[in-house]
């Protein structure tokens, strides 16, 4: 099977004891869509009937919970634009699920997020995954780690809702992304 130009590309990432901040260089990367860009209507149609659905933001998690989409594995911080999330808490608490906690700053990706993100990707329960911090680059991991078709959601504020089926080659983008961010020391 081809891995594109760099055969180390498809390797596991090696999470650094610390691991990646992003530099402020590739901010301007991370802005644009990753995968198809649409609106909430169009998102909630793609989401309907998906088993493995992942959700990353508080908006995107709201929408879909609001409207009976249940995905795998839910992504936020209960924060929004500096304001707390309240009626999101009030949704998840009616979600049956695992609810883990995991510290991640803004900017980072930390070790610990990355496991978290890895074990509820492989657990047969439905996880709801609360960061202490930012989950904006939770996406990221993963787009790096999801299997093949699972189907990954997150909000670009003021612009729309982000849909990626995840395969080998969005796997490969993902991770090239993070291998360029800076290691923390």
């Amino acid at each position: 099977m081809s891995t594109g130009s760099s055969p180390s590309v498809s390797v596991e990432l090696i999470v650094p004891r610390k691991g990646w901040i992003l530099p402020e260089k590739m901010r301007g990367q991370l802005s644009m869509p990753f995968g198809s860009l649409m609106d909430e209507k169009t998102a909630l149609r793609e989401a309907q009937g998906v088993e493995g659905l992942v959700t990353v933001g508080d908006v995107v998690t709201l929408c879909m919970l609001d409207n009976g989409v249940r995905p795998r594995l839910l992504i936020f911080d209960l924060v929004n634009e500096r304001k707390e999330m309240l009626l999101l808490g009030e949704r998840l608490a009616e979600v049956e699920g695992v609810t883990v906690k995991v510290n991640n700053p803004a900017g980072h990706i930390t070790p610990d997020l990355v496991k978290q993100v890895k074990r509820a990707l492989r657990s047969e329960k439905r996880t709801k995954l609360q960061v202490v911090g930012e989950e904006d680059l939770a996406a990221l991991v993963c787009a790096a780690y999801a299997p093949d078709g699972t189907r990954l959601m997150y909000g670009l504020p003021r612009k729309g809702i982000v849909l990626i089926e995840v395969d080998q080659q969005v796997r490969d983008k993902a991770r090239v992304l993070i291998k360029a961010m800076e290691e923390c020391n």
